[in-house]
């Protein structure tokens, strides 16, 4: 696997990659290591708000005691955590010169809520195809902060940046880029944010860390959330955009930290989604362990079977208990199966919710969207199976019953049985 560098920013994590598979130089990953290393390329030195620093030095003890990584593996460890220390540098350099940034609203965004693989992505891109709504794009998520002192405040170089990354990490990622494939102008989830502060679900799927699965699990992530928040104002600030601009927001990660989410967020509109748990559980390990493959040289199926299957299971129970104390009139749920049948008449339902007018501008781009995406086999080819996993249909079923029943989702493999109507 040859990596070349592709910015300045990158070439020297690069060459320590390049000089760790010749055995000359190990890569560090310790916290005084990165924090050093993101203040020189930088140039900067205050990081504002360390509220960050308990879950990054969970996670880099996690990395160091269970992942067993390759050397690529922690290449990619120490890559994604200098992204975030640069950006929490940019970023605060941007606060401190524009406090007036962080006193910015942010009404009543629309958040798509659901388990991985339950179609958050395709009804996500099809709602940010409609130009009232602001939507975060893959680039401003990986890198969000302006780079005051530079052209355009690095607008330019943050974008290529990433278009880099991801032309890369295709290559070094087939499967996993075809089950989510990403571009850098592409609509993307807020997850990307949550990274800044190492408190997004990301490491789960790249490494197996199962002490940071712990901490994750348990930690009070509101600190993370209100920086997610802060960064979404500074994005928008920096395209010099209306503050009133409504947000179209998913992560699935939502479903484990919704009093959070209210809390930073008291006004969203949520919108629920839900499908077939024998094919979102499926294909959230095939997706994850094509990532966590790449970074270990250990056999790892049953690891990611262990944490995701687990992670969809803890992820349900805690969002059905924290809905009974949502109003109705803030919440919605949406099915697969609804979305497939008839689209049109799910989004005039969640527009309806959202009090918004389902205009025909919006309706006309997303049908644009979804010809394109169809045309272009975007999302299809997709191909996993829980035995794969040392799992089974039987086990995802007793483990996930409560969900099906709960919100009435059908098997999508059996026929639907109307009333009166015998098996």
């Amino acid at each position: 696997m040859d990596i070349q560098p592709s910015t300045h920013y990158h070439s020297q994590v690069v060459n320590d990659f390049n000089s760790s598979r010749q055995g000359q130089v190990p890569i560090d990953l310790s916290e005084a290591a990165l924090l050093a290393e993101a203040r020189k390329e930088t140039g900067l030195d205050r990081l504002g708000d360390e509220s960050f620093l308990p879950a990054m030095r969970a996670l880099l003890t996690s990395l160091e005691a269970d992942a067993q990584l390759n050397p690529f593996g922690r290449f990619v460890a120490k890559s994604r955590s200098l992204n975030a220390l640069r950006n929490r540098l940019w970023a605060n350099a941007c606060f401190e010169a524009h406090p007036e940034i962080r006193q910015r609203k942010l009404p009543a965004p629309i958040v798509v809520i659901g388990p991985h693989r339950s179609g958050t992505t395709r009804m996500h891109s099809m709602m940010a195809a409609d130009a009232r709504l602001r939507h975060l794009q893959a680039w401003e998520g990986i890198n969000p902060a302006p780079r005051l002192g530079q052209p355009d405040a690095g607008k330019a170089a943050r974008f290529d940046e990433v278009k880099q990354m991801l032309d890369t990490r295709a290559g070094i990622y087939p499967g996993a880029y075809l089950a989510h494939p990403m571009r850098a102008d592409w609509p993307e989830e807020e997850m990307l944010l949550l990274n800044q502060s190492f408190c997004g679900f990301s490491p789960l799927g790249l490494y197996h860390v199962p002490g940071y699965y712990q901490w994750f699990l348990g930690a009070d992530k509101t600190a993370g959330y209100r920086y997610m928040a802060d960064l979404m104002k500074l994005i928008s600030w920096s395209q010099n955009e209306a503050e009133d601009k409504r947000w179209i927001l998913k992560n699935p990660q939502h479903m484990l930290d919704l009093g959070v989410l209210l809390e930073v967020f008291p006004d969203a509109k949520l919108v629920f989604t839900h499908r077939d748990p024998l094919k979102t559980v499926g294909s959230t390990l095939s997706l994850m362990w094509y990532y966590t493959v790449q970074h270990t040289d250990q056999p790892c199926r049953a690891q990611v079977r262990d944490i995701w299957l687990d992670f969809c299971e803890q992820a349900a129970r805690r969002c059905m208990r924290l809905r009974e104390h949502i109003p109705e009139a803030q919440q919605i749920d949406i099915h697969y199966e609804a979305m497939n049948h008839d689209w049109r008449h799910v989004m005039q339902r969640i527009y309806d919710f959202a009090d918004m007018e389902f205009v025909p501008e919006a309706e006309r781009a997303m049908a644009s969207w979804l010809d394109i995406s169809n045309s272009e086999k975007t999302h299809g080819g997709h191909r996993y199976s829980l035995e794969d996993f040392g799992t089974s249909r039987d086990e995802v079923d007793a483990r996930l019953m409560f969900a099906r029943e709960k919100y009435a989702i059908p098997y999508e493999d059996r026929p639907i049985i109307k009333t009166g109507e015998q098996a």
